[in-house]
Formats: C-alpha cells, structure tokens, sequence
C-alpha cells in the first residue's frame, strides 16, 4: 500500500478513507493519512466529499422492509442449506 518511502500516495488514500473516517486505522497508518492530507488538496476534497455523504446518508430516513421480506429472507436462507 505504502511506497518503498512509507509516504501514502492518493490512491492509498482512495482506499483508506473510511477507515480513516472512522479512526480505525493503526497510529502510524493514521499518522501517514494525515501528513498526506495536509500536503494533498485534491484528498482533502476527496475525504470532505467523502464526510459529507457519510453525513447526508445519516440524516434521511430509514428505507422501509419490502413487503415480500419474509419472502426473501426465506429464499436466502433456503439457498444456504442447498448444496
């Protein structure tokens, strides 16, 4: 993921976002992130649109159970048990 420089290069930080959003990354992978961040204006974008739709998708409603979900779940769960 990291270069021979230990430097994160913005694809890194394309596939590291959410971890990083959600602190989950380890301290020197964070610490990596965020130098990135503060030397990369396109990946500061990036990660501000990022937070933004985690943002958005959180303050709308929740989307109703199909009516046929018991339906599903049943198809589901009968197609684990075949073989």
């Amino acid at each position: 993921m990291k270069n021979e420089n230990n430097w994160l290069k913005c694809r890194d930080m394309a596939e590291l976002v959410t971890p990083y959003l959600e602190g989950a990354l380890p301290v020197r992978t964070r610490l990596a992130a965020w130098y990135h961040l503060r030397l990369c204006q396109a990946c500061r974008r990036y990660v501000g649109q990022v937070r933004a739709t985690i943002r958005f998708l959180g303050t709308g409603p929740r989307p109703r159970a199909p009516e046929n979900e018991n339906e599903i779940n049943t198809l589901l769960e009968g197609s684990q048990r075949d073989p």
